[in-house]
Parts: structure tokens; C-alpha cells; sequence
């Protein structure tokens, strides 16, 4: 037993809560597999409201498939608690991760505050040798920026104990992902300068067989949450570009090569084609961006390449889609659209290429009603509230709809724009019975294409060349 000034404890780390402060989704997914694993986790973030509406409600942060279900079944299991405010987690846990976003600065480069102030309460309220693990997307030099908080912090303590040891554990998968690749044996990455006798306890737990984890150094694990986050969005355009990062931080490019193909190769089970859709987009897009910034030793020039290589990407999509669209309609069809988010399984529509491409579709029944029926009919598992919200100039143009059976009803076409769990369920004899016509265009490249031709369907994917496509059965009845 060792006595500190709060209380006693025990020095058997993993006999000890393990803390996660910050309930974001990671946070969450992260906090529910620490408690499958047997591990008592207590979880709180810096806002009290948000912390009241999980412990009241189950009041998520974004939908990721199957997160509701986990952690409802660890609160329930008495797993996972869920406190009002971090300071139990600071005075009973030996091994804290840290799940706090990085919101832009004045000058729009992504800021540590509440990184910062986590760092310094836990360095003078933590029982020695605490470890901070940071699950972030950070600039180069962070973790050792924090660990010098955390240091100069300890200073302040009657005890004269250096508490605080910060890490790296960076989450290497995107949301939709993220719950699965922990539970399974997508690999955890920590960026340490130590080994230290709670985060080994922990990850014992966590990689029973020693083979997920892999070490190196802070600046190897920063590199890499930011090449994995720019490349999931953009290999097809720039590859290899890790490199070039990995020697902006100081860190060993083959070593971040490693970890990405370890990454790359989890992500390509998840989704047999992760890259295909109308461009990139979703919530962690600008933080992404902006962290990326913060690597470029000389201007932005990458982060520019990326951003002009996803427009162009989006545009020609555009260009391509349109006319078959306005062909569809001055046919007097409906297209029935099908999901919007980059991100499977969750109701992520910001920063999302898919609505704009939506919106231009559309534009021509802007703050007017079409003369005949509707010419979309929209259907969307999760985000419908978003989507009636960013279309709210052309929503006369729209029936929104509660199921694929009801937007499917009567089309000379149905349009996929994003990927949602059991989306292959769609593919039933009863579609093409409904629709008015058969194609199909699946811009996410994740439908079974033999499938949708044996039910006499015809399947399109992105650029693919489409003759004869509107041919439609006008003897449909509603």
C-alpha cells in the first residue's frame, strides 16, 4: 500500500479504476472495451452537462455502430461509471486517458488548452507515477510540451512527488470504425520514453498476446495519428507523403511506415474499398487539416495539395453525375439518394462533399416547388434533422423519408452517397419490383455488384460509363 496525501491506495495498478476523461466518441468506445476487458473504468469530462446527459439519458456524442449498446451494457454491469466531474478519476486512478478535442486557435492551428488544464490538475492531485495516456491527434512536440506542464505543475505539491508521466496512445481509426478495431487487433501505438508499470498493467489487459502494441518514441506515434488521419482521406492522391511528416517532427519515417501499414491493413477488413466516395469530409476533417498544418516546416503547401486535390476529386464527380440526375428527372423520374456521411454508421454531415454535390442537384428548385412531384426522395439512417437542415433552401425538392422501401418507391434510379451498417440488406428481389427503373449508382463502391445484376438491377459505380440508363417501367403503381 502506498499513502498520499488524498487517500490510500493500492499499488497493483491493475486492481485500480482506470480513468478516461473526455466522453467524445472515442472516449466512450474507448472507456466500454477497457470495461469488457474487466478493467472498473470511471469516465467524466471537463463539461458537466455533457457528463449529465450520458449518466441521465445515454445522451451520445455522434452514433458509432454498436457504441450505444456497449456502454449502456457497462454502466448496467456497474463496469463503467460515469462521473459529473474528473476529480475521483485523478485521485483513484493510476492510468488516465485523455480524450479531449483540440479546437482551433486565433489563428486556426488546433489548440491544447483543455489538454493543458487536464495535464496540470492531474499533476497535483494524481497518486505518483500516474500515466496520462493522450488519445488526440496532436502537432509535433505535444506530448513532450505536456509533460513539461505536468512537470513544472508537480512543483506545487506538498509531497514533492513527480506524478505524471505522459503518452501517446493514438486512436488510428476513424469514427464507424473506432469501436471495433479496439476491441479487435488493430494495433495500439504508444509513444513513450518509458516503460511504466500502470500503462503495462493496462495493456496487458487490453493485448493479452503482447502482438497489438507497438512502441517508439512520442514524435514516431504523433506522425503517425496525423498521416493515418490525412491518409484514410486522401491516399489515393498522395501516398507516401508520411515521410515527409515523419522528418518534419524528427520522427523515423520507416518506423511511421510500419505502423500505417499495420493500420491500413485493419481498415481494408473493416471496408473492402475505404477510399471510394464523392470526396472527403465529416467532423474530424478541418481539425485534421489543421493539425497536418501544424508539421509543415515551409507554408502549407501539402495541406493546400490536399484540399485542392479533394475539390477537383468532388467536382469531377459533379460533372459526371449531373446530367445522368437531370436526365432521371426531365424524364419525370424520382431519384431516390441513399446516405450521405463519409463516415459508415454515423450521422457525421459536416464538412461532407455529399451534400454540396446534393445541394447542386437540387439547385434548380431553390426556395421554389417543383411544378410535378418531388424529384428526390431522401433516406438516411442516422442525421435527418442535419440533412433537412442543410438543404433547407431546396427542401421543396425533397420527400424525406422514413425507410429505403419509401424513397425506393417508384424510382427511375436510386443514388448511394454514403455507407451505413446492413446497407447490403438493400439488395432484396422486392427492389427492383418497386422501382420505376434499374439503376443503381453506388458512389462508396460497397454494394455486391453481382448480386444487384442477378436481381436485374444495373449497378454503377464512380466514372463508370452508363448508356441507356433511363429506361423506366411506367406501369409502377405507387
Amino acid at each position: 500500500m502506498m499513502k498520499t496525501k488524498y487517500e490510500t491506495i493500492t499499488t497493483d495498478a491493475g486492481q485500480m479504476p482506470v480513468g478516461v476523461i473526455g466522453l467524445t466518441v472515442t472516449g466512450l468506445a474507448w472507456a466500454a472495451v477497457l470495461a469488457e476487458k474487466g478493467l472498473e473504468v470511471l469516465a467524466s469530462d471537463p463539461d458537466e452537462d455533457t457528463a449529465a446527459g450520458i449518466q441521465e439519458e445515454l445522451l451520445l456524442p455522434g452514433v458509432e455502430p454498436g457504441l450505444e449498446a456497449a456502454v449502456k451494457a457497462q454502466m448496467a454491469s456497474k463496469q463503467l461509471t460515469v462521473l459529473s466531474q474528473p476529480r475521483m478519476i485523478y485521485r483513484r486512478c493510476r492510468f488516465i486517458t485523455l480524450c479531449c478535442m483540440t479546437p482551433g486557435d486565433a489563428e486556426d492551428r488546433p489548440s491544447l488548452r483543455f489538454c493543458e488544464s487536464i495535464v496540470r490538475q492531474a499533476a497535483f492531485q494524481c497518486p505518483e507515477d500516474t500515466v496520462i495516456a493522450v488519445k488526440t491527434v496532436l502537432p509535433p512536440g505535444s506530448i513532450r510540451h505536456l509533460q513539461q506542464l505536468a512537470d513544472e505543475a508537480a512543483k506545487d505539491r506538498d509531497d514533492g512527488l513527480k506524478a505524471v508521466h505522459v503518452t501517446a496512445l493514438p486512436e488510428l481509426y476513424d469514427d464507424g470504425h473506432m469501436l471495433r478495431a479496439m476491441r479487435g487487433d488493430g494495433p495500439l501505438v504508444v509513444g513513450t520514453d518509458a516503460r511504466y508499470p500502470a500503462l503495462e498493467s493496462v495493456l496487458s489487459k487490453i493485448d493479452e498476446t503482447g502482438q497489438r502494441t507497438l512502441f517508439c518514441t512520442p514524435e514516431e506515434a504523433e506522425a503517425a495519428a496525423v498521416s493515418d488521419a490525412e491518409q484514410a482521406a486522401f491516399e489515393q492522391i498522395l501516398a507516401n507523403y508520411f515521410q515527409d511528416i515523419a522528418a518534419d517532427c524528427g520522427a523515423d519515417g520507416g518506423k511511421v511506415a510500419g505502423i500505417l501499414a499495420k493500420a491500413d491493413q485493419m481498415r481494408r477488413r473493416f471496408s473492402p474499398k475505404p477510399y471510394r466516395s464523392v470526396g472527403a469530409g465529416g467532423r474530424r476533417l478541418a481539425q485534421e487539416m489543421a493539425n497536418l498544418a501544424a508539421y509543415e516546416k515551409d507554408g502549407t503547401a501539402l495541406v493546400k495539395a490536399m484540399e485542392g486535390a479533394n475539390s477537383a476529386h468532388t467536382e469531377k464527380v459533379k460533372a459526371w453525375l449531373l446530367p445522368l440526375v437531370q436526365k432521371q428527372i426531365e424524364a419525370g423520374s424520382r431519384v431516390a439518394v441513399l446516405g450521405l456521411s463519409n463516415v459508415p454508421g454515423t450521422d457525421d454531415l459536416r464538412e461532407t462533399p455529399a451534400v454540396e454535390l446534393l445541394k447542386a442537384m437540387a439547385a434548380p428548385y431553390e426556395d421554389q416547388a417543383p411544378e410535378r412531384l418531388k424529384p428526390f426522395a431522401l433516406y438516411l439512417p442516422w442525421g435527418m434533422d442535419q440533412a433537412k437542415w442543410r438543404l433547407f433552401r431546396t427542401r421543396d425538392a425533397f420527400d424525406f423519408c422514413t425507410s429505403v422501401k419509401e424513397a425506393t418507391q417508384n424510382a427511375g434510379m436510386v443514388l448511394i452517397l454514403g455507407t451505413w451498417p446492413g446497407m447490403g440488406r438493400l439488395l432484396t428481389p422486392a427492389l427492383p419490383k418497386r422501382m420505376a427503373g434499374r439503376l443503381i449508382v453506388d458512389t462508396t463502391g460497397t454494394l455486391d455488384r453481382e448480386k444487384a445484376k442477378r436481381l436485374g438491377l444495373k449497378p454503377a459505380e464512380l466514372f463508370e460509363k452508363l448508356e441507356g440508363a433511363v429506361k423506366m417501367d411506367y406501369t409502377k403503381k405507387a
